[in-house]
């Protein structure tokens, strides 16, 4: 019989047997947290600690402090007695929560040593949110929520397992480069991709056999398997997933502006929890699954899998999906109605109370994109009476079409690119084509440049979509929202029919902030990023926005 399984049948036979575990095989270098390991092994040197009068962890020990602290919290709740850290003389039982360690009455959080991905999480928090960094760009490398791609696999975050990318365009050569980087070249890896590059699937069968792939043709011509979600899985069964806006290959992560959420650690649930157990106050996990289960692919089963065991009760963003097909209110499948319906749930703006009171239509959204599809004849016929009909909702009204909210969009001229860092070639992420752009010329009104001169990125183009809406003293969001979903119907879902469905042509994914969730009013903005004040939203560009100029036009390829 199983060592693991025996010890659970003496257990059970009767609770005043005393179990003897053999010790874990790695010592004082063991960095285990998960909870199953504990109940198998005897671990001296944590339970030393825990008998301290105050936890302190020795300079001495292999392994980072974090660490430690980390499996004490584990550790703690699961002995008999359930023992207590004592600190100031007075005890206090340890807190199972991520990342706390309860001492002297108050919570203390763990400090990552400085310059991991963990500390730049902490610092980021409660938002997660980050942008790439741009080599041409110094001043980026020294902003505090800017990354590269290997920051995404750094060890402070846990000991990886396995990973999943979902993309549009990978480049697999460079991407083994990157977990090369972190020794990670060998640990299994899942690949779903929309766009294949020359002989991608030779090279991965030839020199690859980590790798699992799977190229997602879209039935719809027009379609496109745009989405960008990468999940990660630990040693110990736990989970982060990461919601971008960058392809996988080096101009996206070295050339353009992008941005990416990084979830908390998600811990895995005990083994007799359910599917619906550990879900965030925002339905996160829910609508991850129902994405993953779209796909209907054998290589995602074991992702699914991960995901129904793993404890996302700490995430605060909304996540929202796209995927081809007719869909309708209040079910899954189209940003137009699950962004519409989330800000009529979630949004509140301030009432007009007066003539000179602001009201909700003096807070206007902001619209920034990488591409334009094609919109119809007029504002009227998609812009408006679709697209605004769902970035205008609140709570104070009906979802209406061609809505008097403003909105205004961003999206870089053709001044814009050739004074960036690379010319020309700068344009390279903005696939506009000057066709479509012809057909729609009323569209250049609602047009505003591309300028990001406070963060020192204004000449480097964006890959980044981002909706948002803004106060009208520019200091304040009643929500933000990162997704893949560039301005067209084939992102956002079609024209809305008279039974009130859409129809979707590609996969997008993106996440929602409300600050609701957040246990706030309104997003505080800055110009400049504020690593010290955490309650400052990180935003990307200058506000107010510079309009289009007489004899300007926008980037077309």
């Amino acid at each position: 019989m199983d060592a693991f399984l025996k010890r659970k049948c003496d257990a059970n036979a009767g609770s005043s047997k005393k179990i003897k575990r053999e010790n874990c095989p790695h010592g004082s270098k063991c960095y285990r947290r998960n909870p199953h390991h504990f109940k198998e092994f005897e671990h001296p040197h944590l339970t030393e600690l825990l008998q301290m009068d105050k936890v302190e962890i020795p300079d001495d020990l292999p392994l980072e402090k974090s660490v430690y602290l980390e499996q004490l919290e584990v550790l703690g709740p699961l002995l008999r007695d359930k023992p207590v850290v004592k600190a100031g003389g007075s005890s206090t039982q340890i807190d199972a929560k991520p990342a706390l360690v309860k001492a002297g009455g108050s919570s203390t959080r763990i400090e990552a040593k400085p310059g991991t991905m963990l500390a730049k999480l902490q610092n980021a928090a409660p938002y997660n949110l980050f942008f790439t960094t741009i080599p041409k760009s110094p001043e980026t490398l020294k902003h505090a929520n800017t990354i590269t791609f290997t920051d995404l696999l750094c060890p402070s975050l846990g000991v990886l397992k396995c990973s999943l990318q979902i993309n549009f365009m990978i480049d697999i050569m460079w991407l083994m480069e990157q977990y090369q980087a972190r020794d990670l070249g060998k640990k299994p890896l899942t690949i779903l991709y929309g766009d294949e590059f020359p002989k991608m699937k030779e090279y991965i069968d030839k020199f690859l056999p980590n790798v699992t792939h799977h190229y997602v043709k879209m039935k719809d011509p027009f379609g496109c398997h745009h989405s960008k979600i990468g999940i990660y899985v630990y040693e110990d069964n736990s989970l982060r997933v990461v919601v971008s806006t960058a392809n996988l290959y080096y101009e996206d992560w070295n050339h353009y502006n992008q941005g990416l959420w990084l979830s908390p650690s998600c811990r895995q649930l005990p083994e007799d929890s359910s599917e619906k157990d550990g879900e965030s106050p925002t339905g996160f996990k829910s609508c991850l699954l129902n994405y993953l289960k779209h796909y209907n692919l054998p290589i995602v089963k074991s992702w699914i899998d991960y995901v129904k065991k793993a404890d996302f009760s700490e995430v605060k963003v909304f996540l929202v999906t796209s995927v081809p097909g007719k869909h309708y209110p209040r079910a899954p499948g189209s940003h137009v109605h699950h962004v519409g319906e989330l800000l009529t749930r979630h949004c509140s703006l301030p009432a007009k109370t007066g003539p000179d009171s602001e009201g909700p239509l003096s807070w206007g959204i902001i619209a920034q994109a990488s591409s334009i599809g094609s919109l119809g004849k007029s504002p009227a016929e998609w812009l408006r009476s679709t697209l605004l009909r769902s970035l205008a909702g609140h709570k104070q009204t009906q979802l209406v079409s061609n809505s008097s909210a403003t909105l205004n969009v961003i999206f870089p001229s053709v001044d814009n690119v050739m004074n960036g860092y690379f010319g020309p070639e700068s344009g390279g992420c903005l696939p506009y084509s000057k066709q479509t752009n012809e057909k729609q010329r009323w569209f250049q009104t609602y047009l505003h440049q591309w300028k990001a001169d406070g963060l020192c990125r204004s000449r480097a183009m964006p890959h980044i979509k981002t909706y948002c809406r803004v106060s009208p003293c520019l200091t304040k969001l009643a929500w933000f929202l990162l997704t893949s979903a560039n301005i067209s119907k084939s992102a956002w879902g079609s024209n809305i029919q008279k039974d009130q469905g859409v129809y979707v042509r590609s996969c997008e994914a993106g996440v929602m902030f409300l600050p609701k969730f957040f246990d706030e009013e309104y997003f505080e903005i800055a110009k400049t990023l504020n690593g010290e004040n955490k309650k400052v939203f990180p935003f990307m560009y200058d506000l107010p926005l510079t309009e289009y100029k007489s004899g300007d036009y926008p980037w077309c390829n």
